[in-house]
């Protein structure tokens, strides 16, 4: 009798005992290939080409249809507030854009973009920062959903003691 209390206790201990779970290699999405990187990298070299042609269809094609942009000193705008933005760059005489990216990631169907942007406004040279976060569609193709970008601005003076 005793014997069988015990390995009943046992087995109630055992049933009692919390699972530990570990999430299955195919549940994480895995870090993106080099391949796929260039891929993500491509949709700023096409940006770049349709801005180039004043192609506001093309631009705004890089965009997803729930995107979210950010220009500097402006309430955030959805695509069609974007395709307003990119006609009045097109009106200010914007042109020779170049965007560089110096840091690219994604896993799974997300990546983002940091870098620069170099174009010209009326021939002045200009250079700006951006960040975006591109998402890869049904379709396959990654599109922007968040873009932000503003000017780099010189650090501040010290401060006069």
């Amino acid at each position: 009798m005793r014997a069988s209390f015990i390995l009943g206790l046992g087995l109630v201990a055992v049933a009692c005992t919390a699972k530990v779970e570990t999430p299955a290699a195919e549940s994480v999405p895995a870090t993106l290939s080099a391949a796929e990187l260039d891929t993500v990298k491509a949709v700023d070299a096409a940006f770049a080409a349709a801005m180039n042609a004043k192609d506001t269809v093309a631009v705004l094609a890089a965009y997803a249809d729930d995107t979210k942009l950010m220009p500097p000193d402006s309430p955030v705008l959805d695509k069609a507030g974007a395709g307003k933005l990119i006609e009045g760059f097109f009106a200010a005489g914007a042109s020779d854009f170049v965007l560089t990216p110096t840091t690219v990631y994604g896993t799974g169907d997300l990546a983002y973009m940091v870098g620069t942007v170099s174009f010209k406004m009326n021939g002045a040279s200009e250079t700006d920062k951006y960040a975006e976060v591109l998402r890869k569609g049904p379709d396959g193709k990654w599109r922007y959903v968040v873009d932000i970008f503003n000017g780099i601005a010189p650090p501040p003076a010290p401060a006069k003691r």
